[in-house]
């Protein structure tokens, strides 16, 4: 595979950035606390001292050593800060990879392509040049701002990115008492990469602190991502097979470390993986879906491998008996059977002609071209029904896992499948399967002028909703096992903060699942898997007898605050509580809006025409931002918000002052993060309406972001977890918003 094999879409020429002098100048910036000067060089053609001198020249400090382990595990923010800016053969080269292996990754690193917006811009190649007298002077004019707007802070020292790993050595206070509610108290560990994790020695990134945090917090399972294809010597894929036995030897070594410590290790299948067409023209018999033709180009060009077919069928069995053999005290799997991804050839759904009805997330916003094939089901599925090819594949699974000799557990993620298929589903599952459903999810809710229902992970909002507690009956009249799925430490809400400290929303929600009864709990998705009193109330509301939510609440603050100033702790976090409650809720608003970049998010003086991509560029869509709220609404509940939460923010900063200590800093510093980030939305929501109608406002906006992003640098210079999110890793950096400042100058300038 070559570079120019690589997905491009509709590749569009890239967003403009005019405050930077030119493309070469943006590269070296917004590598600068990423990538190595020496690596830059190189794929620019450049020297180490022609590199420093441009950055020099707009006013960067001296490089700090950046260690290869560390541009791996930040390598989805690399690709995606230089997304815009370099051609995929010169990203490859940065990144050191061939072009399979960026293929691999756009495909199968939680969603990367359409987080990159299922495009890449057409971007020419950038190699070092002599900077012209122009590009000197706004070089020059960049470094004075900065000195004008951020002083010696530009300069000051930082906790390096992934720094804040240290923090997890610190050890913790267990809840006394027995934990007999919850058996099963999983979460996704904070520092493992998603689409590959086995791979190298990524194991290690989960370090012993960590792990030891988590069990003093009451978590007793830990589960990252599985690609059967990549633990198992495939027959009809061999190349993508490559390293099996690697991962699988990290696999028991990370297995091994946690079994120490009580927790189980589960792998999720989200299986089987759709296959390029390529493959089918050897082996068409196996055809399932090939959705593409009639889909939003976001999503990659794949066809589903037909679980209805023998071959696929054995495939399934004989990986997973495998990895359960070779890993014999493997914890468990769990899969979903209706996703994003395609799948299982009912990992969609279709009308009784067997057209294509829906599709959950539609990335781009827009519905099916009618111009394009429609999506039809496969003939053999369809026949069949999906309550049996779906409950078959699950079936599949936990037969390949009972063949290996193991009695872990087997986990039937709901996610979003029709409600209407659950019965018929639920009743053909295997007798030992745990039933997980998203607790929130359908619960109604009511946002301004906005009435809606639950249709992604929320803490602003408290399940369970009868749509949870209804299947969670289905499943218990089977005598099956059920789990609640909930957020307790962050969504994508707003997921570039370890933990939202509206505890009492947390509270009330795990007191509520454990009056429903069910037998275990996801703490979350791939956010959330950050230490935090957040997590820590688990372990509060697994006790017996079952502390109630105040005193849950006080419980974690005595801890980690101490007696005198758990009270005031508890009162502040009611504050957050009530404000977060104003979070103007949606699909769109979690994925599309501006509130997780915050800050760092640029303005543009005029429409980008972009549109906003999942959890990867806001831009300044406004209407992609909003979802079903009308623009007055959003606005005004991103303010009301901002408002409220400013409130629990000021009374935590009393409390830092009369009872000092690191942890205090630490919760002052999240919620005052979160109020930037609020504000920030806010501001950015308002500009986009007025910033070709109203210059004075347009230009006071301007103005109080420049604040917002100098607030947020001094925060980030002290505290590594800000602007990281587990998949995505780092949103923004700290040069990223000090460029938040050089953008809004830049604008002004034009305005004033």
């Amino acid at each position: 595979m070559k570079p120019s094999d690589l997905p491009v879409g509709k590749s569009p020429q890239p967003v403009v950035i005019p405050h930077f002098p030119d493309v070469l100048h943006a590269v070296i910036w917004r590598n600068w606390d990423v990538v190595p000067a020496d690596r830059l060089a190189k794929i620019l053609r450049a020297t180490v001292a022609q590199i420093g001198e441009i950055a020099r020249s707009m006013g960067l400090p001296d490089q700090r050593s950046i260690p290869s382990e560390e541009m791996e595990r930040n390598s989805t923010s690399i690709v995606r800060r230089n997304w815009h800016l370099l051609p995929y053969e010169q990203l490859c080269d940065l990144m050191g990879w061939d072009a399979a292996m960026m293929d691999f990754r756009l495909n199968e690193d939680d969603g990367l392509w359409s987080k990159l917006g299922g495009y890449k811009p057409k971007c020419p190649p950038v190699y070092y040049e002599a900077p012209s007298p122009a590009a000197k002077a706004r070089a020059a004019e960049m470094a004075q701002i900065l000195r004008q707007e951020l002083g010696e802070q530009i300069n000051a020292p930082a906790e390096e990115p992934f720094g804040f790993v240290r923090r997890f050595d610190q050890k913790m206070q267990r809840p006394q008492g027995p934990a007999d509610a919850f058996s099963f108290r999983m979460v996704f560990p904070y520092l493992m990469r998603f689409g590959d994790p086995l791979v190298g020695e990524d194991v290690d990134a989960i370090s012993q602190g960590y792990l030891e945090q988590m069990a003093a917090s009451g978590i007793n399972a830990i589960w990252l991502v599985g690609v059967l294809y990549t633990l198992y010597p495939w027959e009809l894929a061999p190349h993508l097979s490559v390293g099996w036995e690697r991962r699988l030897a990290n696999l028991n070594r990370l297995v091994e470390r946690c079994g120490k410590l009580g927790i189980e290790v589960l792998l999720y299948f989200n299986e089987p993986r759709a296959m390029p067409p390529a493959l089918f023209e050897k082996h068409p018999e196996l055809r399932g879906v090939y959705e593409t033709p009639g889909r939003a180009p976001v999503l990659p060009d794949v066809v589903a491998l037909c679980t209805s077919t023998k071959p696929v069928q054995d495939f399934i069995v004989n990986a997973v008996r495998h990895v359960f053999e070779k890993v014999p005290r493997l914890g468990g799997a769990f899969t979903i059977i209706y996703s994003e991804s395609l799948t299982n050839c009912y990992s969609r759904k279709y009308t009784k002609d067997g057209v294509e009805e829906e599709y959950l997330l539609r990335t781009d916003g827009a519905p099916v071209d009618p111009n394009k094939p429609v999506v039809k089901a496969c003939p053999r599925c369809l026949e069949r029904g999906p309550e049996v090819v779906c409950a078959e594949v699950c079936s599949l699974i936990e037969r390949g896992m009972r063949e290996a000799g193991s009695k872990g557990k087997f986990i039937l993620y709901v996610w979003t499948t029709p409600v209407e298929w659950m019965p018929g589903i639920i009743e053909r599952l295997p007798q030992s399967t745990w039933v997980q459903c998203v607790s929130e999810l359908g619960k109604t809710f009511t946002r301004g002028d906005y009435t809606g229902k639950v249709n992604e992970y929320s803490i602003s909002i408290i399940g369970p909703s009868e749509q949870s507690l209804s299947q969670w009956k289905l499943a218990k009249a089977r005598g099956l096992k059920t789990i609640a799925k909930m957020q307790a430490a962050n969504t994508y809400e707003f997921n570039t903060i370890p933990y939202i400290p509206a505890l009492r929303r947390v509270a009330e929600h795990l007191e509520n699942v454990a009056k429903a009864g069910v037998d275990g709990i996801t703490l979350g998705w791939t956010a959330g898997g950050s230490p935090s009193p957040n997590l820590e109330l688990v372990g509060e509301f697994c006790r017996t007898p079952r502390p109630g939510v105040r005193e849950a609440m006080r419980n974690v603050a005595v801890r980690r605050f101490g007696e005198s100033a758990a009270d005031g702790v508890v009162e502040a976090w009611n504050l957050l509580s009530d404000a977060y409650g104003e979070f103007p809720f949606d699909i769109d608003v979690c994925y599309n809006g501006p509130q997780c970049l915050g800050p760092s998010n640029l303005l543009y003086a005029r429409p980008s025409g972009f549109v906003a991509t999942q959890v990867g560029f806001a831009f300044d869509d406004l209407d992609g931002w909003r979802g079903p709220y009308s623009a007055k609404t959003f606005q005004g509940q991103f303010e009301k918000l901002s408002e409220q939460w400013a409130r629990g923010v000021e009374a935590l900063d009393r409390l830092r002052k009369v009872h000092p200590s690191a942890a205090m800093e630490d919760e002052w510093r999240v919620a005052e993060t979160c109020r930037i980030h609020f504000q920030s939305a806010a501001n950015q929501i308002r500009f986009v309406r007025v910033r070709q109608s109203d210059r004075t406002a347009a230009i006071n906006l301007l103005k109080d972001e420049i604040d917002l992003a100098r607030r947020a640098f001094a925060l980030v210079l002290k505290d590594s977890r800000i602007g990281f999110e587990t998949t995505d890793q780092y949103e923004y950096l700290r040069f990223d918003l000090a460029e938040k400042i050089l953008n809004c100058r830049q604008i002004l300038s034009v305005l004033q």
